[in-house]
């Protein structure tokens, strides 16, 4: 028998360069080309100044936790192995605290999910076509092991 599929993603003519550095294992985020407003999701025009004159430039992929939800139940059949998990608001550095990205921790890093904690964004390729930026917690000089587990 095999294994569910996760469900993919429906990239649209304004996330599709997101989507597309994923699979380089790059971090992008979109900003205004006239006012250079950051703005997520990605759209067309720019709701600061309504320019439509969008940007992409790379992010570094560090942020901080600014909201965690931890599901311990899969209602999907595809993530019943990946539970728990660790649904992660990610503010991204780097974008005047605009951005602000929905993503999974690594597994196993759970039960240190907390808001304020900084992360740090990796690059899960779930199968052909599909690479997801997840995150893993950066742990501070002088934290245990017994800290990370």
């Amino acid at each position: 028998m095999s294994s569910p599929t996760r469900p993919g993603i429906l990239p649209d003519p304004d996330s599709s360069p997101f989507w597309e550095a994923c699979q380089r294992r790059e971090l992008m985020g979109q900003r205004c080309g006239k006012c250079l407003a950051w703005r997520w999701p990605p759209r067309e025009y720019c709701p600061s100044c309504h320019t439509a004159d969008p940007v992409w430039e790379r992010l570094s992929g560090e942020g901080t936790i600014v909201g965690v939800v931890v599901t311990r139940r899969a209602l999907d059949p595809a993530f019943e192995e990946h539970t728990p998990l660790a649904i992660v608001h990610v503010r991204l550095d780097g974008t005047d605290g605009e951005m602000v990205l929905t993503s999974n921790l690594l597994p196993g890093q759970w039960p240190q999910a907390e808001v304020g904690k900084p992360v740090s964004v990796r690059f899960a390729r779930v199968r052909s076509g599909l690479t997801l930026p997840l995150f893993t917690i950066n742990y501070t000089e002088g934290s245990s092991r017994h800290d990370r587990n």
